[in-house]
């Protein structure tokens, strides 16, 4: 019962962490763009108005005061930032491996019922497996994001004109980690040893009736034989 408890607790949080890496990747706030002139710590224009821009991993939106916010795809392979592009690729496969960890876990939990304890086992042990695997490809581009983002803030052409800062997907990419690798330990830990030592009691035989053989002498042989010649 606590394995199953404790399987169920796996399944949610690697569902609630799948979620948010399919939120995540579609997010077009990976890395904001401000647009302002140099008046302070104050991130508008002189004429009052302000432009941000939100590039993504497949579209990038222009946000002003007044027009209010369009977002469009990439024109180009070109236009978009090796990050970005690295970001595309390891964020699909996370994806991709979070839903089949999803999946072989729903699988997992429907079977409770079944004997077949040894597919089971390795169907949820597989789903935690996954979770912990996709949590490698999501943090991967997270960082690099980061990273790039915070080298250019710290640039001095950035100080004036154009302030740099963190998406909202990179801040949302860390409690999906967390919900997936809560998840994907949960389910590698409550799924129980595929070999265990089974004790064995040896049991001695039953005692049996032994049947003893008397061999003749060679006296007694020649001894019968003379009485079958008498006869």
């Amino acid at each position: 019962m606590a394995h199953l408890v404790l399987r169920i607790i796996g399944f949610l949080c690697g569902c609630i962490g799948m979620i948010l890496a399919w939120v995540i990747t579609l997010m077009p706030q990976w890395r904001v763009s401000i647009i302002a002139e140099n008046n302070g710590s104050q991130n508008i224009r002189l004429d009052g108005q302000w432009i941000s821009r939100f590039d993504g991993l497949w579209s990038t939106c222009i946000n002003q005061a007044q027009s209010g916010q369009q977002c469009s795809s990439y024109d180009s392979m070109i236009s978009i930032t090796t990050d970005l592009k690295a970001g595309r690729v390891l964020m699909c496969f996370a994806v991709i491996l979070s839903f089949l960890a999803f999946l072989f876990s729903f699988i997992g939990l429907m079977l409770t019922r079944y004997q077949d304890k040894y597919g089971k086992h390795c169907l949820i042990l597989t789903a935690g497996i996954l979770y912990i695997v996709s949590i490698v490809l999501m943090v991967i581009p997270v960082i690099w994001v980061t990273s790039n983002i915070v080298t250019q803030a710290c640039e001095p052409y950035c100080k004036g004109g154009i302030r740099i800062e963190l998406g909202e997907a990179l801040f949302l990419a860390w409690p999906a980690v967390g919900f997936l690798l809560v998840g994907g330990i949960i389910l590698c830990w409550a799924c129980p040893k595929k070999h265990r030592k089974e004790t064995c009691i040896y049991t001695t035989p039953q005692d049996q009736e032994m049947v003893y053989r008397v061999r003749p002498t060679e006296g007694e042989l020649r001894n019968c034989y003379n009485k079958n010649e008498y006869i």
